[in-house]
């Protein structure tokens, strides 16, 4: 993390600044994961709209505490997963232009005693498999409490990928959980796009 990123203040004055060079572009939907998906089956709300998932028990939640804002964030059930494949969450950003400087940054919580391997934040070209840039966080970087995580890119195409992914520890005997709210893209257009 850069020293001047250090707490909450700064990384949301190094956001305005950027906002207003950058205009309205790349805006992140549900960036709090309050708005449940209902445009598929989701009876349990546990699908956050606008974000797509993979893996198990990563999971849209209504009643964990604390959340960073609002009512619910995206959680990650560690003390549930049976598989040793990796879960997440992404979401695609059209109105991107090529050539833009990218920051994608969230909150987030560890639960004590979680032991997961990782937490990856990507950058990827839209619709994903082309990496632009990732940044790993290994537990003893995370706190139990609010902390911001981010990631910066340029992208090469119009439009990027934003995606968490969360490693499960190695060996069964997995504990803890993990908590994701408030997710931001800020976005700095080329030059000539502005």
């Amino acid at each position: 993390m850069l020293p001047f990123m250090a707490n909450k203040s700064s990384w949301f004055l190094l956001t305005a600044l950027l906002l207003g060079a950058a205009g309205v572009y790349g805006q992140l939907l549900n960036g709090g994961f309050e708005d449940p998906d209902i445009q598929q089956d989701n009876p349990y709300g546990d699908i956050a709209a606008h974000w797509g998932r993979w893996g198990n028990w990563m999971n849209r939640e209504t009643a964990w505490e604390p959340t960073q804002s609002g009512t619910c964030l995206m959680g990650y059930h560690h003390w549930e997963i049976r598989e040793d494949t990796s879960s997440g969450f992404y979401q695609d950003v059209t109105n991107v232009p090529a050539g833009s400087v990218c920051v994608f940054g969230l909150f987030a919580y560890k639960d004590p005693g979680t032991d997961a391997e990782f937490v990856e934040l990507r950058l990827e070209r839209l619709g994903g498999f082309h990496v632009l840039a990732n940044r790993t966080y290994l537990m003893k970087e995370l706190r139990a409490s609010w902390q911001r995580l981010w990631i910066k890119a340029t992208n090469e195409t119009a439009g990027i990928r934003v995606l968490v992914n969360v490693k499960p520890k190695e060996l069964w005997g997995r504990n803890g959980a993990l908590k994701f709210d408030e997710a931001e893209l800020t976005v700095l257009p080329p030059e000539s796009s502005r």
